[in-house]
């Protein structure tokens, strides 16, 4: 690896400049004008298009001053900035913390009883109360630069940006564990950053030969293709008169209204170009599982209801199955590497003891010791644990609640390394519904169910907002580029700490000035949900689940023998990580492109080999960026000008 650092100082400069303005930029979209959701994609648009803006720049700079134009390197680390802060200020993740901080009360009744069922369980250092301060939160036209809001909001808004700091950091020791075998031993494909990278390649070498992706003829005829869809729609948007493109073409439901194909479930024909794209890098066999395991799912549905199974009114329990299936997964990668793991765990414990005793000294080419990376881990969920017995939840089901959701954080951070999926929601996966299936609400308690709710925003949906997996994307980019990652990790730590503080001043602001619940609703839904489910386990308390225990096992057992199969016989397509992805809504808005694009990468690669296949990937990145820049400009737009625009994606 070149000694080189892949982080310069400026580049975090410019990072930690642009982290603010990208927030504002995304709360505007998603809860002001409720239009594209980036974070729920996993290559973030707003980030691409600020990429290129920079890229586009920097061409320009060379030509005056070579000497002090950015670097790839440069360049791929504020993409790794903003990937990190956007995650954050994602619609599942920060957007659903804040409104949780208010909700509780602000939305209690006599009729719900939220009061008196739990409000004495949120402690006042992380939640807000006082009625005052929330009413101009809720309703609008107010300033929230006020001695008595800031005042009442500080504590909490320190105390959960130091959570996630810490997170942040937790997530950042696990992956500099996972970086070595995932990035060099086993190669994985990383299709997510194949864009960025090649975006910012200019190799000028007389033995290559290769210019900018942005100079191939093949990337401006996909660009103009789904560039031109979008402007024209975007202009038929504003004046109806202007023909347009459909890129959501049906919907399966509307069509299939009698038993037992009414049991579909969320099922779209949908033609986005940037999906066709993404789906162009994935590897095939694992494309091909995405979308086809997408239609195993409603198979399911289909002989449910054909079979009556009434008696089951969630079959196929798709969170109970998908909660096996990633089990299963994490548990076979990590049985695939025992070797290194183990050595690498033996490594850290002799690490801790060279630091306890003053003679270690991080001589690797890793972005730090495993005895380093295991003693953040262990410090930064010892601070966690305090945290959560502070706010009133016992230590032994903080140990297991992030336990839990840590380990699928790992799970889902391979699945984006390994398939490279448009999106992977694996709603009702995390500890919160592992733990109350397992123990029940009556064992778990009052205390530790009130506050775990405050952790609604890390269980809800925000597995497909997830910050971990662009943490080893940045470090995979690092390898790639040959440069030495260990500045990555203070970028990243740069990124989490700006970019949760700018979220939390990008919603309160325009909460004060447009108010949560007229305006900006949809995130309101989504913390009440967290309450009601609160309520509703204090309510009527319930013991262990042993129909979603079954279907757990379901899952587990099917992936499992998938795994068995696939190491078996090389020829075997499936893989079980498209069925852990698969299993909620938004795949039904994506496995038609998906299923479209597979077609025309097999198609390709079977009459025109792999060189054909590696000519063609500049259009197909075409595709993604005409949809990103063009969805990005009618945003914009729509902002400065305060209307509605053309959505190229919604959430």
């Amino acid at each position: 690896m070149n000694n080189q650092s892949f982080t310069s100082w400026r580049s975090v400069l410019i990072g930690a400049i642009l982290i603010p303005l990208n927030s504002h930029w995304h709360i505007q979209m998603t809860l002001v004008w409720l239009t594209n959701f980036p974070a729920i994609l996993t290559l973030l648009f707003n980030v691409i298009f600020i990429l290129l803006l920079l890229v586009v720049g920097n061409h320009f700079w060379v030509r005056y001053s070579p000497k002090t134009s950015l670097r790839q390197s440069e360049l791929l680390t504020v993409y790794t900035m903003l990937c990190t802060s956007t995650a954050l200020c994602g619609y599942d993740m920060m957007q659903c913390l804040v409104s949780l901080m208010g909700t509780g009360t602000w939305y209690a009744t006599h009729e719900n009883e939220w009061i008196t069922l739990f409000s004495h369980h949120l402690p006042d250092w992380l939640v807000v109360k006082d009625v005052e301060v929330l009413t101009p939160f809720y309703n609008g036209e107010s300033n929230f630069y006020s001695s008595r809001y800031l005042s009442a909001w500080a504590i909490p808004i320190v105390c959960w940006t130091a959570f996630v700091i810490l997170l942040i950091w937790i997530m950042l020791c696990i992956n500099v564990l996972l970086r070595k075998q995932w990035i060099e031993h086993e190669r994985l494909a990383y299709p997510i950053v194949e864009l960025p990278y090649d975006m910012t390649t200019v190799d000028k070498s007389a033995s290559k030969k290769r210019d900018s992706l942005l100079t191939n003829r093949r990337l401006w005829v996909g660009l103009s293709i789904s560039g031109g869809i979008g402007l024209l729609n975007g202009f038929s948007y504003l004046y109806p008169s202007v023909p347009s493109i459909p890129i959501w073409v049906t919907s399966i439901n509307q069509l299939a209204t009698t038993k037992p194909w009414n049991a579909i479930s969320s099922m779209n024909i949908t033609l986005y170009p940037f999906v066709m794209g993404l789906g162009f890098l994935m590897p095939l066999s694992l494309a091909v599982s995405y979308w086809s395991f997408y239609l195993f799912w409603q198979f399911q549905r289909i002989i449910g209801s054909q079979l009556g199974f009434q008696s089951l009114p969630g079959f196929p329990y798709p969170m109970a199955q998908v909660r096996g299936v990633w089990i299963a997964l994490l548990l076979y990668v990590i049985w695939g590497g025992r070797k290194y793991f183990r050595k690498v765990l033996k490594e850290g414990v002799t690490g801790i003891f060279k630091l306890l005793t003053g003679t270690s000294a991080n001589q690797s080419e890793e972005p730090m010791t495993a005895g380093q990376a295991l003693s953040g881990i262990i410090i930064g969920l010892a601070v966690i644990f305090g945290f959560c017995r502070l706010a009133g939840m016992s230590y032994s089901f903080a140990f297991w609640f992030f336990a839990i959701y840590l380990s699928l954080s790992i799970a889902i951070t391979r699945i984006r390394a390994e398939l490279g999926p448009p999106a992977h929601d694996m709603y009702g996966a995390g500890p919160d519904h592992i733990l109350t299936s397992i123990l029940g609400s009556r064992r778990i308690g009052s205390q530790n169910l009130s506050v775990m709710t405050l952790f609604f925003w890390l269980n809800r949906e925000s597995y497909r907002a997830h910050p971990m997996p662009h943490q080893l994307e940045g470090f995979k980019l690092a390898s790639r580029v040959g440069k030495d990652s260990r500045r990555l990790i203070l970028a990243i730590m740069v990124a989490a700490t700006i970019g949760a503080i700018s979220c939390f001043w990008s919603i309160l602001h325009v909460g004060y000035e447009l108010g949560m619940e007229s305006k900006l609703y949809r995130t309101t839904w989504f913390a009440r949900q967290g309450y009601t489910i609160l309520a509703s386990h204090l309510t009527h308390q319930n013991e262990t689940s042993y129909v979603d225990l079954s279907f757990m096992g379901v899952g587990f057992v099917f992936t499992m023998v998938l795994m068995s199969i696939r190491s078996q016989f090389l020829w075997w397509p499936f893989h079980p990580v498209g069925y852990a992805v698969s299993g909620w809504w938004i795949i039904g808005r994506l496995w038609f492109p998906l299923f479209i694009s597979t077609i025309l990468k097999w198609s390709i690669l079977r009459f025109g080999g792999v060189g054909a296949y590696r000519k063609t990937i500049p259009f197909f990145q075409g595709l993604i960026l005409g949809d990103f820049i063009v969805g990005s400009g009618w945003s914009i737009v729509g902002i400065i000008f305060q209307i509605p625009t053309y959505v190229f994606w919604g959430g």
